[in-house]
């Protein structure tokens, strides 16, 4: 759902050309972002052994702060570049492509959970 506000929010922050519509698109984004955040840190806490948590965790929050630190410099350079509307609603149209991706996991994890196992006692020779 967070990732849905962010695309709207992208774009309105992209046409706003008031203050009321400023604050609307900042309002989206920055509940979009709380949600985010939140979501992919608990998400990623699912996977792994016990043992695992803390590297799977770990290399999550360093990617996270490597995003945050890259993220600013192409966005301004796209600013520069190609313009305030044409970056937001790029950057808006982007993330598309998560929402697609965590689809695809949604739908795989719904394959595993329902996949009968197969006990190998169990199994009969033809």
């Amino acid at each position: 759902m967070g990732i849905v506000l962010l695309i709207p929010a992208f774009i309105i922050l992209g046409f706003a050309k008031s203050i009321l519509v400023l604050y609307i698109g900042l309002l989206l984004f920055s509940l979009a972002s709380a949600i985010v955040i939140n979501v992919i840190n608990s998400f990623a806490s699912k996977f792994g052994s016990d043992s695992e948590k803390g590297t799977i965790l770990g290399t999550l929050r360093s990617l996270q702060a490597l995003a945050r630190a890259i993220g600013p410099f192409v966005a301004s350079s796209a600013y520069w570049t190609i313009g305030e509307e044409l970056t937001y609603i790029s950057g808006g149209l982007l993330l598309i492509f998560p929402l697609i991706l965590l689809y695809n996991i949604k739908e795989r994890l719904k394959k595993l959970r329902y996949m009968p196992r197969i006990i190998v006692s169990q199994a009969k020779d033809d």
